[in-house]
């Protein structure tokens, strides 16, 4: 498959079933005029919920029922916009769940300023009722953060904004699905393709040198002539996080970020020491990637090729299915049920098509259905792992929302990426440990190589930026295309070891900022970098056949929300905030680069 398919071409069960959630729009529609409903009587709580533990409890009650439901009703219209941003059915549906959840979350915004007005005494007392034992950590959760919490008329003031704070990242997605106008190029052994990202992810990896810097030149060159639209927007974003802050009290963007999930601000800076401690370990990787690449002039364009061109990794997704449920037998016959059910229930939207979400990921805010999978499957290896990555998130939804109430199950941000990466590590294992081909079973090792090079290294640079472009227009600074370039730039040459020879960088690539859609998350991928040091740990336990470990992360994808993040990681044995697993996952690191 070398394009963009058609959506109404080929087998359904490719493509994921929204009925699942809803058989028709007008179902939709009737739904949300209940959630209105709703929300209107729950305002008519207003000034009642600290006046018992009985009122308190049917307000938290009626809270989480009405949260649920939006939830469902946004999981439906978001998947709808995201198989085709073109259609305009999809545009208004996602137009609509926005506004009616700003709606929702301003009525909803006196909760908390009530529950700050019990005296901790009272609320002491009250929370030994049984009724309200299962909001214990919810309402901790609320009280631990009472300075950072406004009364309900200014909490109301902030929910409103909602609609505004995220028209940069709404902007920039209709900008990358639907407006921006993709470049063709001709390949030397390919033909003339459009650069869709879907299509720029499976081309930079070419053999042929030529093309690749092709395809590089014409995707980057295109983000370039759009640089000053992408910095607009992401000024927007990083002022959207100060005004936040700065409303609530906190010195700085990133604690208002982590103060969410309990997350202490050392666990960030600690990662980006480490990381950078470990930068001779990539420069290493690179260096090896320029013998067996017989480069001399390593560039940015080089760095995606496969180290062992001669390997074929093509893999259809029927392939990819049973390697993946194979790789993770190791978690148990009730986890690899649950993967099957997905494979057949179709959770999953599959292929690229035309106007779809570029990219891949899992939603399981749908507490009463199941998670939903987008992928843009092209048949080879990137594309299994990225698969495999995915259903880690979507089955921790699962266990989640399985095990624990509605109100626990949403787990920490901060662990989000340790199921996924868990799930990447176990396929390794798997497919290095049965691989009896020389050229294939060092194609794998370089690509757990390479999956610290983008996810450990590459992820750590873009949080840096991220935190220095917070800062910078914390301090006044302009957010502007050339200064977002130029500092994006400086990171990547510093990260990639320029000064040492190790890898030219073309300042052309300055501008790959303005393609990461995860700078609009306000202080996300940070965790990516954690997560995989986590999880290289956790997954080689469990494929060793530790069944204390298994155990152990078995509980932490059941635990949902139910603990603090630092808490459920440190159960499951590793501790992010000492340099301990950073070393072991460096250790593997080095054990992968002598065994090549």
């Amino acid at each position: 498959m070398t394009q963009a398919r058609k959506r109404g071409v080929g087998p359904d069960k490719y493509k994921w079933n929204l009925g699942d959630l809803y058989p028709s729009q007008a179902a939709w529609a009737r739904d949300l005029k209940m959630l209105r409903t709703e929300t209107r009587a729950f305002v008519r709580r207003r000034g009642k919920m600290g006046q018992s533990a009985k009122q308190l409890a049917e307000g938290l009650e009626r809270l989480y029922a009405l949260t649920r439901r939006l939830y469902r009703l946004h999981v439906y219209a978001m998947r709808f916009h995201d198989q085709d941003a073109r259609v305009t059915e999809g545009q208004a549906l996602k137009d609509r769940i926005q506004k009616v959840a700003t709606e929702v979350s301003s009525a909803l915004s006196f909760v908390e300023p009530e529950i700050l007005s019990i005296s901790p005494k009272k609320l002491s007392t009250w929370l030994k009722s049984k009724r309200l034992k299962t909001y214990r950590h919810n309402i901790y959760n609320v009280t631990r953060r009472r300075a950072h919490i406004l009364d309900s008329k200014q909490e109301e003031l902030i929910a409103r904004v909602g609609n505004l704070a995220a028209v940069p990242s709404d902007v920039y997605q209709t900008l990358s699905a639907v407006n921006l106008p993709y470049p063709e190029v001709k390949l030397r052994n390919v033909g003339r393709v459009t650069l869709t990202p879907p299509m720029y992810n499976r081309y930079r990896t070419l053999e042929d040198r030529g093309d690749r810097l092709r395809v590089f030149q014409a995707f980057w060159g295109l983000h370039d002539r759009f640089k000053e639209v992408f910095a607009a927007l992401l000024s927007g974003v990083v002022s959207r996080d100060r005004y936040h802050a700065d409303a609530r009290g906190y010195p700085g963007d990133l604690q208002a970020s982590l103060d969410n999930s309990h997350v202490p601000v050392s666990i960030y800076t600690n990662m980006i020491k480490q990381v950078r401690a470990g930068l001779p370990l990539l420069r290493r990787y690179l260096e090896l990637r320029k013998d067996a690449l017989g480069i001399a002039d390593l560039g940015y364009h080089d760095l995606y090729a496969s180290m062992v061109p001669a390997v074929k990794m093509e893999i259809s997704y029927a392939e990819a299915q049973e390697t993946v449920l194979q790789s993770l037998m190791p978690l148990g016959t009730e986890y690899t049920d649950a993967l099957v059910r997905a494979y057949d229930q179709r959770w999953t939207d599959v292929y690229p098509t035309p106007g779809k979400r570029s990219g891949a990921y899992s939603s399981g805010d749908a507490y009463d259905v199941h998670p939903y999978v987008l992928l843009n499957y092209n048949d080879d290896y990137e594309s299994m792992s990225t698969m495999t990555h995915e259903y880690g998130h979507a089955l921790h939804s699962y266990f989640s929302n399985r095990s624990q109430p509605f109100h626990l199950a949403d787990y920490p941000i901060f662990v989000a990426e340790v199921a996924s990466t868990v799930n990447e590590n176990l396929l390794r294992l798997h497919l290095v440990e049965r691989e009896s081909d020389r050229g294939r079973k060092t194609f794998l090792l370089s690509q757990h190589l390479e999956n610290f090079r983008t996810t450990v290294f590459r992820q750590c640079m873009f949080a840096e930026f991220e935190l220095k472009i917070h800062e910078l227009a914390q301090s006044g600074e302009p957010l502007t295309a050339d200064s977002l370039s130029e500092l994006y730039l400086k990171l990547l040459r510093e990260y990639y070891g320029e000064a040492r020879g190790t890898v030219q960088i073309d300042p052309l690539y300055a501008v790959e900022w303005t393609f990461i859609p995860h700078f609009y998350y306000n202080f996300y991928m940070f965790q990516y970098t954690t997560s995989f040091i986590a999880a290289t740990a956790i997954a080689a336990r469990i494929h060793a056949g530790d069944t204390r470990a298994r155990a152990c992360y078995l509980k932490l994808l059941q635990a949902g929300g139910s603990r603090y993040p630092v808490q459920l990681l440190k159960a499951a044995g590793v501790d992010m905030r000492t340099a301990t697993p950073y070393k072991q996952a460096f250790a593997s690191m080095k054990q992968t680069l002598a065994e090549i």
